[in-house]
């Protein structure tokens, strides 16, 4: 029997960039969905779960990290992998305190990428 597809959450005010993990996380047996802000984010973890959520930091109105303590504190989701072009700032350090994952720079390590999406969902050995 075919272990049900995990499902990750990819947002990121950059469409290009959500599009583009979301055909390659897609293209990986992920299903995926897309938000486009923080508060977007927020939003769509109230109505379901989602195994990952893939965010990134720097966006406008409610931040990575802002969206990252809504998400964690109401409990919506398990893990939380944050993205950044900003490498050295106080909310990357913030960052990783709160999702207790590294914070993945951009231009992104896509294998890394899935490396991470595998090891928090669970799908390590999986086909």
């Amino acid at each position: 029997m075919p272990n049900p597809r995990k499902s990750i959450l990819v947002v990121d005010d950059d469409i290009g960039m959500a599009e583009t993990l979301t055909d390659i996380l897609q293209a990986n047996q992920y299903e995926v969905a897309i938000a486009h802000s923080g508060d977007a984010a927020v939003t769509m973890a109230r109505r379901r779960t989602y195994d990952l959520v893939l965010m990134d930091i720097q966006m406008p109105g409610l931040n990575g990290v802002q969206a990252l303590t809504a998400i964690k504190a109401e409990g919506l989701a398990t893990h939380v992998i944050m993205v950044t072009a900003y490498t050295r700032d106080e909310l990357v350090k913030e960052a990783e305190k709160r999702s207790g994952f590294p914070v993945l720079p951009k231009p992104l390590d896509l294998e890394r990428v899935l490396s991470l999406a595998t090891s928090a969902t669970g799908r390590a050995g999986e086909g």
